[in-house]
């Protein structure tokens, strides 16, 4: 009954631990559908808020100029969202298949939530797809209305224009017309420019799609057709993509009626439908533009026509009106040829009026008709003049009748002159003149049939020299017609003089025909012959120009079909890169050719329309020309677009293959030294459980790292492949240009066998993920391997302690035994006392005998238990003996351990597996041995409790035998059985005793063999810890090795530095001493000077005391003489002469020493007049001596600097320079016309821009005058600066070219002054002139557009030339298509680069990574920062053909002469020629160089606020002026180290200018044009978030409106950074009205992610996040625990390495984070003010992005929009670090 109620408990409990367990995994089952429902909820709802978000979105035209780059920002945000989503989506997925394959309870809920997850986010992708389109299709919708609406207005323009400037009547002068006709030629070349515009629109139109349907309150009256942009279904009703149907109601902003195909109605997503082309609208309008363009080209061609016959009619009604005035006086004064001249000019412009008359407007039928009597009345008065002009001569003057006949023809022997009635008649005149009139008609003949015959022109393949043939010999025929004109005017003359007196009226018509035939004829055909060489000339232009057009395309489309795929070396594809701009280029200047092309092509089928239809036409098609010039544009584009297309391509693919290179580097390398770390482990022995464990430990850690580096593997495979379609698409591109070239050329290219790349870039990639896939499978297996054994060595330590468990066992059971043989021994004591007891009872055996009788019966019952007594002994003996036996086979157990441990430790894997089975047969026995002595030590109590009761009744049977002496005999009988029993007892005892003695040496046996395994042990870790010592005796003698070799590395560089140290101070010794002569020399010439001048003011001297003493010797005289002094001077005040703007007196001019006493005495006698003083006086009086214009080299011209200009052959600011410095010498220069005119006067006439007009006129001041602010008074130039009217560098540059160009400007006078009389009127002084005639770099203000050098402008004076019909100065432009003489070839190439080895990792860093990690100090970060270079060798060669060596290091642009340093003494000749045969690499070479010619750095400090506080870089500047050496007095050098060292509580404070030296704001660097926009506004908003804007001059912060007031930023600047300083002062919550921080702010949506980030970054990087309403800076900790930030916010702001580089470094021109501006700064000694440096120039070798065209701002050219530009003197335009001298210097 109690088995079965236990059996029920016990089933009971496991059933209870059954429920227990299933509650318990029940519970998890729960958590885990709770957490995973909860991560699939939160996925569908992020899904379903972008979805909605999307969706109720209107992609209609409203706004859209506005939300389409708002909407773009939005679509690259939700891309960004969409990527980090989908990796947490890849995570969940992960986590519901691993609950699927465990077979989850609820597994069919969780997949039906994750499948509507995942059908969601298929929708959203679909969504981000029609987004995409509509983006793309919105975009070109409006930049086409945009385009098309600007070139609308662009027409309406033209249009204006053309009617307004071009309108013409009879009243308008020749001159102007002619003017008109060649500015309508140009209008006609820039309407054209509108013409490929209006092509391109009407093109574009047809593929814009409608948007204005899409507005619900738009009703069209016919159908709308929508077309879908992705798949959708909707109840068994779907429509796919690219199905059309029909709009049946939009009303819903989100969801539109459609019927689809079939006749479904449906409701559809209105973002995945969209209106396809046409639009309507847009193609309107693009023909509207088209129409319009056309008219304005038709109104052109009336007003061209308009304009050319007004020309035809002046020159016809010039030679009607001049023939009229002809009298017979005039005509008897002219030659023959000159009067035929007269009547030949004149038909010819009949004739030309009569072709340009037709269609045009000007002239009417009656006009043409009374044009044509006019002409016919000035016919016939010349042939009235001409009849009587013989008999005027032969009564006037009658040597001339000789001269008359000579002209004309002899008519032969038999004719004899007689005079008849005064008149001359011939007996022979009729045959003469038939003869002479038909040999001429045959002449008109055969010219025609000339004519005729060269009309035809055979175009082939030397069309050009056809032409250029025919040409000539139309040309010849030409010539023909004009001797035959001049031989029938002749003719003519004569017939008209005979027939004077002729009676015969039918010979008189029939020659007066015959005549006016042969005219008509003549005419004809010179205006025909005219008309074909125009025409000639224009296709042979054309012929030429489509040759080398089609060379040009040719060469180039060879040069792009050459390329066939890309590389996978970035040098390479950057190679390329430069080669396709490098084309581009070329193209672009080739670009002429084209419209040169295009220009002869209009201008030959204009010649073409110009001839007559009735008269023979060329046959050439000039329609085939036209489709030529379209086909070699077309072709031309193409290259253009093809050339773009690659150079998009090659940028993204050179981003792409750069990082995924980076990756695949850095990846290779991890797995390299991943593999090596497994290697280690794997080959680490162990010999303790420890040990074991922390072996473990270490390789789990690197098995996680493994696995943790999969998601990057599968990056860089992304990347690879990536790359690899990036290559492939790039190949289809050139597949594709070569097919379709080889398909419009019928020209078949070669193709090489292409090897794409991207096949080697996923073999790469594959390789890579088959490594790490391998590393993955060696790290698990060898992990799993580590666990199997860390469990078998736990097993065995378990074991091993049961063994313990079990000795102890032993022991205890020997302390048993021990205590047993005690109790044996008082037993033996009890049986020696039974034994007197019994002698005792012996003695009264007599007295107790019949007591015996009574006891008979009690005795035997005694013999009956001493028998049972014996019995148990027996058993117990035999007890005994089994467990000897057992003793024995544990012995015999144990012998077999010893044999199997000994086989363990020659092989110890195997030997651990024998010891566990021998362990656990030891355990059984062991047990099996611990029940034995537990039964035997239960028998041994038993017994002797039966021993305890044997003597109880042996008590009671001696008191029986006590009371009774019967029983003593058999008592003692029994006593004696009873002594045998017991001697026999102890027999078996001391048998015992034996066996315990055997038992203890078993006991021994197995002690020893466990003191021998224990002995092993220790030795296995004796020898372990002797190998470990090894191993730190190792370590330590090699770090002591290592510290010895730095210590020496060490001593050699200190001792390398000190002869570097002794080399520069000797060199610097050099220096001074060089300089020391030099002001020697300098003052010895100054004082040579100084006692020249001495000598001749004490010749003076002595000269005006010797007059002095006659005067006072003659007082009469001089009282005279006075007296005519004073009177010359009345009479010389009344006479003025002309000045620079006004009327000067010629006491002015004696007051200025530009004439004396004598002069004005001429003046008074009449000797010398005021044209002579002006004429002796031009100079002073009259223009300047500046640079007047510029020679155009390429086209033989002189232009006005302005023109030149807008003609792209100067920049902006040199064009400013040259002019303000014609407007400060006196006039601005028309070099063309050779005329000075003021400023205003020049705006006038176009000579200067109205971009220039205010800036010359400011100019202009320096000869009128500026007003004294203080006093209202007029001061010159030179004491505006002093009063700081006009920035000092400005003034300075127009003070120089005053000087240049004849003198300084008297402004009161109005003419100009020597410089000793400017001293004396205060308009120049010493210091001025000291810094005018410095010729340092930053005296040099003008740019020299040929070399790109800065010069002063007398420099740039003796660079010009002078014109020789004008005597004006101009500026020659050489010819850039020339080859140039000055070549620099890059040689060598050597890189050195400084490695740190970390001691602990053994990995290699930089110097940079090593000081940042605090391995070494700053001065050893200073000094392996200066001996990392990259050295160049380039051979320079100068324009004089001379040929100079450089070594160059390109990391610091430090450049050595060898020459140089050769002449120096730095080398000798035999370091050189051992360089030079190869001994020297170019790096020990130029460390001998760099060694002895170091140079120190400087660094400018002053106390001013205005200057420049610290300069970190050692930049070599040169010493600028005496003024500038002035300042670097006080300049301390001090180094930037890194932000971190200095208070890192002030972001970047101004801008450092590298070229003007100067502190400046940024506002004022980004209107100079070295810093960006977008750099500006980042360096601003980091101000401003982070307290306010900082002023540079006083280090206050201001807020924005303060900034505003003092002019530190403009109005738009300041609402730009408004969310910025929301961002500090906080963003208030309208519900709570509490301060809200950025990050709250971002996380409440209220401020865009991008912003906010970068808020963040720059609170962060000054030291915190800010609390708003406290201003406090809060920790990253903090901001975490107040819930500001989550852990992934906190970790991306605390990775400042990956921060976005969203600036453009204003020094390098590269793009770098704010972080690394702030580490790139400079930092003001006195306040701690972080300062970035800037240059116009990037030092990489980049041109800024910024400084492409100069400006009025610019710093190419012209610094005069800065007003804070220079100090103390400085008029530095731009600098040159290229320049092969070097200076040095050090302030004192």
């Amino acid at each position: 009954m109690q088995s079965r109620e236990k059996a029920g408990l016990h089933a009971l409990d496991q059933e209870w631990d059954n429920l227990q367990k299933m509650s318990h995994a029940r519970v998890g089952q729960l958590r885990d559908l709770q957490n995973i429902i909860e991560e699939i909820s939160k996925g569908i709802m992020w899904v379903n808020d972008r979805e909605e978000e999307e969706l109720v979105f209107d992609w209609g035209d409203k706004n859209i100029d506005n939300y389409i780059p708002q909407k773009q920002e939005s679509y690259s945000r939700l891309m960004s969202d969409l990527e980090e989503k989908e990796k947490e989506l890849n995570k969940l997925k992960a986590k519901v298949d691993n609950l699927l394959k465990n077979q989850h309870p609820a597994s069919d809920k969780i997949e039906a939530y994750m499948d509507t997850l995942q059908t969601q986010w298929s929708w959203l992708l679909q969504i981000t797809k029609c987004i995409h389109v509509h983006l793309k299709e919105n975009a070109t919708y409006s930049q086409f209305f945009k385009e098309a609406n600007e070139t609308y207005t662009r027409l309406q323009k033209d249009h204006e224009g053309i009617r307004k400037n071009f309108a013409c009547d009879k009243n308008t002068p020749l001159e102007t017309l002619t003017e008109m006709l060649k500015n309508l030629e140009k209008e006609k070349e820039r309407i054209m420019e509108s013409k490929r515009q209006v092509q391109t629109l009407v093109s574009k139109s047809k593929s814009i799609v409608c948007l204005k349907p899409r507005n619900p309150e738009e009703k069209g009256s016919g159908q709308v057709i929508v077309k879908a942009l992705c798949d959708f279904k909707q109840d068994q009703k779907g429509i796919m993509k690219g199905n059309e149907g029909i709009l049946k109601d939009n009303s819903q902003r989100s969801k539109w009626h459609v019927t689809g195909p079939g006749g479904l109605e449906m409701l559809i997503p209105s973002v995945c439908l969209i209106i396809p082309p046409p639009n309507p609208l847009s193609i309107s309008l693009a023909n509207k533009n088209e129409q319009y363009y056309e008219a304005i080209m038709s109104i052109w061609s009336k007003l061209y026509i308009n304009i050319k016959s007004m020309i035809s009619w002046k020159y016809c009604m010039k030679d009607i009106q001049y023939i009229n005035s002809l009298t017979l006086s005039m005509l008897s004064q002219m030659r023959p040829e000159e009067y035929r001249n007269i009547i030949k000019n004149l038909e010819l412009h009949y004739q030309e009026f009569m072709r340009n008359s037709l269609g045009s407007e000007m002239f009417s039928d009656d006009e043409k008709r009374k044009m044509e009597m006019h002409y016919t009345g000035a016919q016939s008065h010349y042939d009235q003049l001409v009849i009587q002009l013989p008999n005027y001569r032969e009564n006037g003057v009658r040597t001339e009748v000789v001269r008359v006949e000579t002209d004309g023809k002899q008519s032969g022997p038999e004719t004899k002159p007689v005079v008849t009635n005064g008149k001359l008649v011939s007996s022979g005149l009729n045959v003469s003149l038939m003869s002479d009139l038909s040999a001429l008609r045959r002449k008109v003949e055969t010219a025609e049939s000339g004519l005729i015959q060269n009309l035809h022109v055979p175009i082939k393949e030397n069309g050009v020299q056809e032409c250029s043939r025919r040409l000539v010999l139309l040309q010849g025929v030409h010539r023909d017609l004009d001797s035959i004109r001049d031989e029938y005017l002749r003719l003519r003359e004569k017939i008209l003089r005979e027939l004077e007196g002729s009676t015969n009226a039918e010979q008189t018509h029939y020659l007066r025909s015959e005549l006016e035939h042969i005219n008509t004829k003549l005419g004809s055909l010179q205006g025909f012959s005219t008309a074909y060489i125009q025409r000639l000339t224009a296709l042979q232009a054309l012929l030429q120009n489509l040759l080398q057009a089609e060379d040009i395309i040719k060469v180039h489309e060879a040069r792009l079909t050459e390329k066939e795929t890309s590389s996978l070396d970035l040098k390479e594809v950057e190679k390329y890169h430069t080669t396709l701009k490098t084309m581009k280029a070329e193209l672009e200047q080739k670009k002429g050719v084209l419209k040169a092309m295009e220009s002869e092509l209009s201008k030959a089928v204009h010649f073409n329309s110009q001839i007559d239809k009735s008269f023979h036409q060329c046959d050439v098609d000039l329609s085939r020309f036209s489709e030529l010039v379209g086909q070699m544009s077309d072709r031309w584009r193409r290259i253009v677009t093809q050339i773009d297309s690659r150079v998009w391509d090659l940028e993204k693919q050179e981003k792409q293959l750069n990082h995924y290179k980076q990756t695949n580097s850095m990846m290779n390398k991890w797995i390299q030294d991943t593999r090596q770390r497994q290697d280690s482990l794997q080959i680490t022995k162990f010999n303790s459980l420890d040990s074991l464990m922390d072996h473990l430990n270490q390789q789990k850690a690197l098995y996680s790292e493994i696995k943790g580096k999969k998601e990057k593997v599968d990056d860089v495979v992304k990347d690879a492949d990536t790359c690899a379609a990036s290559i492939k698409d790039y190949e289809l591109q050139l597949a594709s240009y070569s097919a379709g070239l080889e398909t419009l050329l019928n020209i078949p290219i070669k193709r090489t066998m292409l090897q794409s790349p991207s096949t080697e870039l996923r073999q790469e990639a594959a390789d890579l993920q088959s490594r790490y896939i391998e590393l993955l499978t060696r790290s698990s297996d060898y992990y799993k391997f580590l666990g199997e054994m860390m469990k078998n060595m736990e097993e065995l330590k378990m074991r091993n302690t049961k063994i313990d468990l079990l000795e102890e066992e032993l022991r205890r059971l020997k302390d048993n035994l021990k205590d047993q043989g005690q109790k044996n021994q008082t037993l033996e004591d009890s049986l020696a006392r039974y034994r007197l007891e019994l002698n005792q009872s012996k003695e009264e055996l007599i007295s107790m005998e019949e007591v015996k009788r009574t006891q008979a019966r009690q005795c035997n019952s005694a013999q009956e238990s001493l028998d049972s007594t014996q019995s148990q002994l027996k058993k117990l003996q035999d007890e005994m003996s089994r467990l000897t036996f057992l003793i024995e086979e544990e012995k015999r157990k144990r012998r077999l351990a010893e044999e199997r441990y000994t086989n363990q430790q020659e092989e110890y894997e195997l030997a651990v597996r024998k010891r566990q089975k021998e362990l656990e047969e030891l355990s059984m026995s062991k047990s099996q041995f611990e029940r034995a002595i537990k039964e035997k030590e239960r028998e041994i109590e038993r017994l002797k409790m039966q021993l305890e009761d044997e003597a109880s009744r042996r008590n009671a049977a001696e008191l029986e035998t006590s009371k009774t002496s019967m029983m003593i005999q058999r008592s003692d009988a029994n006593y004696k059985g009873i002594v045998q029993e017991r001697d026999s007892l102890l027999v078996k005892l001391k048998m015992l005793q034996q066996d315990k003695d055997k038992q203890q040496r078993s006991e021994e046996e197995l002690r020893r063999i466990k003191l021998s395994l224990e002995t092993e042990i220790k030795q296995k870790q004796r020898l372990q810890d002797e190998i470990d010592k090894l191993n730190k005796d190792f370590k330590y003698w090699k770090s002591q090795y290592e510290l010895k070799e730095g210590q020496i590395r060490q001593s050699e560089a200190d001792k390398d530095k000190v002869q570097r140290d002794r080399a520069s101070l000797q060199s610097e010794i050099q220096r001074l001493t060089a300089e020391l002569r030099s002001l020697e020399e300098r003052y010895k010439s100054r004082l040579q000077m100084s006692d020249k001048e001495i000598s001749e003011l004490t010749i003076k001297k002595e000269t005006l005391e010797r007059e002095l003493r006659a005067l006072q010797q003659r007082p009469a005289a001089c009282c005279r003489c006075t007296q005519t002094t004073g009177s010359v001077t009345e009479s010389s005040k009344s006479m003025t002469v002309k000045g620079l703007r006004g009327e000067v007196s010629l006491t002015e001019l004696v007051d200025s020493n530009l004439l004396d006493q004598t002069d004005l005495d001429k003046v008074n006698r009449g000797q010398l007049t005021g044209r002579d003083i002006e004429d002796r006086l031009r100079s002073y009086l009259g223009g300047s001596d500046c640079i007047a214009g510029i020679y155009d080299e390429a086209n033989d011209r002189v232009l006005p600097i302005y023109q030149a200009m807008k003609d792209g052959l100067l920049r902006r600011g040199t064009t400013l320079e040259l002019l303000e410095a014609q407007a400060a010498s006196g006039f601005i220069i028309d070099p063309v016309n050779n005329v000075c005119m003021t400023v205003e006067e020049a705006w006038r006439r176009a000579l200067v821009g109205k971009e220039f007009k205010e800036k010359l006129l400011s100019a202009e001041k320096a000869v009128t005058g500026y007003k004294d602010p203080a006093t209202g008074k007029i001061i010159s130039l030179f004491q505006a600066i002093e009063k700081e009217v006009i920035e000092k560098g400005h003034g300075i540059r127009l003070l120089e070219a005053q000087i240049a160009s004849g003198g300084i400007i008297d402004p009161k006078g109005s003419h100009r002054i020597d410089v000793e009389v400017a001293y004396r009127k205060g308009y120049f002084d010493r210091e001025m002139n000291d810094i005018l005639s410095y010729e340092g770099d930053d005296t040099k203000g003008f740019f020299d557009p040929n070399t790109h050098e800065n010069l002063t402008y007398l420099q740039l004076k003796k660079r010009c030339i002078k014109d020789p019909k004008t005597g004006l100065i101009l500026l020659p432009l050489t010819d850039k298509k020339k080859p140039k003489q000055t070549t620099s070839q890059k040689n060598t190439l050597r890189k050195r680069r400084v490695v740190i080895v970390d001691p602990d990792t053994g990995k290699e860093m930089t110097v940079r990574e090593a000081f940042h990690r605090e391995l070494i100090d700053y001065d050893t970060f200073l000094e392996l920062s200066e001996q990392e270079c990259e050295w160049e060798e380039i051979t320079i060669e100068s324009s004089d053909g001379s040929k100079r060596l450089f070594i160059v290091d390109r990391k610091t642009g430090t450049q050595y002469d060898i020459q140089e340093s050769l002449d120096r003494g730095v080398i000798d000749r035999q370091t050189l020629d051992k360089y030079r045969a190869g001994t020297l690499t170019l790096h020990e070479f130029a460390g001998l160089i760099t060694s002895k010619a170091s140079s120190s750095e400087l660094s400018i400090c002053s106390s001013s606020p205005e200057d420049v506080a610290t300069c970190s870089s050692p930049t070599q500047i040169s010493p600028s002026s005496p003024k500038v050496r002035k300042r670097f007095a006080s300049v301390s050098i001090t180094l930037s180290p890194p932000s971190d060292i200095f208070d890192d509580h002030s972001p970047v404070g101004a801008i450092f200018d590298t070229e003007t030296l100067e502190k400046i704001t940024i506002p004022e660097a980004q209107r100079r044009g070295i810093v960006d926009n977008i750099t500006a506004q980042r360096l601003l908003e980091a101000q401003v978030c982070t307290g306010g804007i900082i002023n540079p001059a006083t280090g206050q912060r201001l807020s924005l409106k303060d900034a505003v007031q003092q002019s530190l930023i403009d109005e738009d600047m300041s609402i730009k950074l408004k969310p910025a300083q929301k961002a500090y002062a906080g963003f208030e919550d309208v519900k709570t009205k509490r301060k809200l921080s950025a990050a709250e702010a971002m996380k409440e949506k209220w401020l865009p992610y991008e912003a906010g980030q970068r808020f963040l970054e720059f609170q962060y990087l000054t030291g915190g996040l800010l609390e708003p309403e406290t201003v406090r800076r809060v920790s990253i900790e903090e901001a975490i625990r107040r819930g500001w930030l989550d852990g992934k916010g906190a970790q991306k702001l605390q990775d400042t390495r990956n921060y976005v580089k969203n600036l453009t470094c204003p020094k390098t021109k590269l793009k770098i984070s704010y972080k690394e501006a702030m580490d790139n700064c400079m930092v003001e000694e006195n306040n701690g003010m972080k300062m970035l440096q800037a240059t116009s120039m990037s030092t990489k070798g980049i041109s800024s992005p910024y400084n492409v065209s100069s400006g009025a701002n610019s710093r190419t050219g012209s610094r005069a929009g800065s007003r804070n530009a220079s100090r103390s003197g400085s008029r530095r335009g731009s600098v040159d670090y290229t320049s092969s001298v070097t200076y040095s210097y050090v302030s004192s």
